[in-house]
């Protein structure tokens, strides 16, 4: 007979009383509220730190204009065009907004609950690679800062980008306290890369075919929300996608070497 393991640590028990006998389903809450609270932690320290990366705008909206010449030169400066297009109908604007918005983090709660119910250290495996990707987004930050394409046209950059989440006429409210606020963290993109993120863990964690079709979708939605609204360049996202790639190689290596 198989026995399934429970997604927490075992306790050794004596005789269990009547009284024990939701010890199980609480000490599985405890289990999942200490998880949930480190990340929650972990976040908050990431984003004040993200906040208080040093102004250097002049600086940023060079490496945008750096950034966006490289497209250029592979001829994949679609992003104005693709805008243009996706915000033709008030409610299609208001959708790419309330995607980048609202969805980013509900997204990766409502995965990040679904693995550990059915994967704990999946999911301990998939908080490793966010934690690592946090690291090296900072380095980004601090080092490279750049400024999102909705920003250039203040900068004197008239480029055909329309800043639709902060440009008025839209009911989404993207604001933040200054303590966590800066607008020119655009690379690497961690809207494009996180959901990148959550769709492996939903792919590689089942073989269901229509949450991996759910997968897909997710990623695909950001992706055009993302240029819709005028947040992110096709390079940004691509930073994005490569620096969890590099935390999800880098979190294999550590959990074989803690296995060996």
């Amino acid at each position: 007979m198989t026995v399934r393991q429970l997604p927490y640590p075992a306790f050794r028990a004596s005789r269990p009383r009547p009284s024990q006998a939701w010890h199980p389903a609480i000490l599985g809450a405890r289990w999942f509220a200490r998880d949930f609270a480190i990340v929650l932690a972990v976040i908050g320290v990431y984003f004040v730190l993200r906040g208080a990366a040093p102004d250097r705008l002049g600086f940023s909206v060079q490496v945008t204009n750096g950034l966006i010449a490289f497209e250029q030169r592979l001829g994949v400066f679609w992003e104005p065009e693709i805008q243009e297009w996706s915000i033709r109908s008030h409610w299609s604007k208001e959708f790419a907004n309330f995607v980048y918005a609202y969805m980013h983090f509900p997204v990766l709660a409502v995965v990040g609950a679904w693995l550990w119910f059915r994967n704990r250290q999946g999911f301990l495996f998939m908080r490793n690679v966010m934690f690592i990707s946090m690291v090296i987004g900072l380095v980004f930050y601090y080092a490279v800062p750049a400024a999102p394409p909705r920003l250039m046209a203040a900068h004197g950059y008239e480029l055909g980008f329309i800043d639709t989440v902060f440009g008025g006429d839209t009911a989404v409210n993207y604001a933040q306290p200054s303590l966590i606020l800066n607008e020119y963290a655009a690379i690497p993109s961690f809207h494009f890369g996180w959901i990148a993120m959550a769709s492996a863990a939903i792919w590689v964690n089942t073989e269901s075919r229509s949450l991996r079709t759910l997968a897909v979708v997710m990623t695909v939605v950001m992706t055009w929300a993302i240029v819709a609204s005028a947040n992110h360049l096709f390079v940004d996202m691509a930073l994005g996608g490569a620096v969890v790639a590099i935390a999800w190689w880098v979190a294999g290596r550590v959990a074989a070497r803690r296995a060996s």
